[in-house]
């Protein structure tokens, strides 16, 4: 069959491609684990063969990707003096592919297919969760929840609100037509109930977290140009300081309280103590990315067995940053904030240029969302995760020049074609 390189790797014609890729991906992100090695082959493969036809995809503007590339270059270097150096290079290699499949698909996906293939793949996760999982007891929280057919209500909470994002965002910012707006709000109210179900209280403050970043940063783009630069320095100084005082005035403490956690964030902090006295060890260039978390090593197994964690993986210290101290010390740690410091700062920086478009509001969402989530979670800094997909994804958008949004997230009939001059034999 002949099919068009355009319909594989323009943005603006490939939604029969990008949005089957999009939904895969998702699937692949929460059951790899469910699903085998054949479901991880199936990604590499969706995101390798656009590259493979159109490497232009990547080398004609290098300069974003050598820039993003150097944060995994690092964590497959660390594989120099791990002394897990198998099970580093492993993970380097995994992590590197799921980061460049992001980089990827922020050149050949619109933001309108990106939202609409994420809806219908996390929906799938859900509903699947809801067929094949079952409650319970967590033993970092300390309580009974749905945790669908992941291992930690954690996961169910974090794609119950990657689904109602993704979801809205068709129906507000993308203006899709009447029939995905019609599923998208069914996805939507699954999301709401599966992220109640699961009784994730940081998968809920991210979830609110990111909707008041897109509410606020949705009001910058309706201020005239020449008053976005103050309304952004007002928003920035504002959150600090009322983030300040609730510290100093309990309102941390509070709202833990009310969201029935202690101040021990149910074993985090401990969890937290135990991972700066193992990165003090090595704090320069750290274990190894990804060398932790093996067996044999004492310190793993007495984590793993403090926290009833008897498969002996799928664990971590439940902080990005913290984590990666661990892995590849504080040269990698540097690295990683320099990217959180992007995933805050270009957003707001695209707030402020007259010819930002709708799509702004998803992806200040989403940064904001990782970047609250980085709190309690690891979910950019670990391989074949969501989170490692979306964020190298609006890093290489906020980094390329701006593109305008498409508004529908669907293709009419007349639009799709899989005939013409250039093409290629799949």
């Amino acid at each position: 069959m002949m099919i068009s390189q355009a319909r594989l790797v323009n943005p603006a014609e490939n939604t029969l491609f990008a949005v089957p890729a999009v939904v895969l991906s998702m699937l692949v992100f929460a059951y790899s684990v469910n699903f085998g090695a054949i479901s991880i082959l199936a990604f590499y493969g969706c995101w390798a063969l656009p590259f493979v036809i159109a490497p232009r995809i990547l080398l004609a503007q290098p300069r974003p990707v050598m820039l993003l590339i150097i944060m995994p270059f690092f964590f497959g270097l660390s594989t120099l003096w791990s002394d897990a150096a198998g099970a580093t290079l492993r993970a380097a290699i995994q992590y590197t592919i799921t980061f460049g499949a992001g980089l990827i698909a922020a050149r050949i996906v619109s933001l309108g297919n990106l939202a609409l293939g994420s809806m219908i793949g996390c929906m799938l996760v859900l509903i699947y969760s809801i067929m094949q999982g079952g409650y319970s007891y967590d033993y970092i929280d300390g309580d009974f929840a749905f945790r669908g057919a992941f291992s930690s209500k954690n996961q169910l909470g974090y794609f119950a609100t990657l689904t109602i994002l993704f979801s809205l965002s068709l129906i507000w910012i993308f203006q899709s037509i009447r029939i995905v707006q019609l599923v998208a709000l069914l996805s939507a109210g699954l999301g709401f109930a599966m992220l109640w179900m699961s009784d994730s209280a940081t998968s809920l403050l991210s979830a609110m977290a990111a909707f008041g970043a897109i509410a606020l940063i949705g009001g910058v783009v309706l201020l005239p140009p020449r008053l976005r630069r103050a309304a952004v320095f007002i928003i920035v100084i504002g959150g600090l300081g009322t983030g300040l005082a609730g510290l100093l005035l309990g309102g941390f403490d509070a709202v833990l309280s009310a969201f029935g956690r202690d101040t021990s964030l149910t074993g985090r902090t401990y969890l937290w103590n135990q991972a700066l006295e193992i990165g003090g060890q090595q704090p320069l260039f750290g274990l190894g990315y990804n060398a932790f978390w093996t067996h044999g090593r004492p310190e793993a197994e007495m984590l793993w067995q403090e926290f009833y964690i008897t498969a002996r993986t799928g664990f971590h210290f439940h902080n990005a940053l913290i984590e990666t101290y661990v892995g590849v010390g504080l040269v990698g740690l540097t690295l990683v904030v320099g990217m959180c410091i992007l995933l805050f700062v270009l957003p707001l920086r695209a707030a402020l240029r007259p010819e930002n478009t709708a799509s702004l509001l998803l992806i200040f969402g989403l940064s904001v969302l990782f970047l609250v989530r980085s709190v309690a979670e690891v979910d950019f800094v670990t391989p074949h995760t969501v989170g490692t997909f979306l964020v190298s994804f609006i890093l290489m958008r906020l980094l390329d020049r701006p593109q305008p949004v498409h508004r529908r997230a669907f293709p009419s009939v007349t639009e799709v074609r899989f005939v013409s001059q250039r093409s290629v034999v799949l």
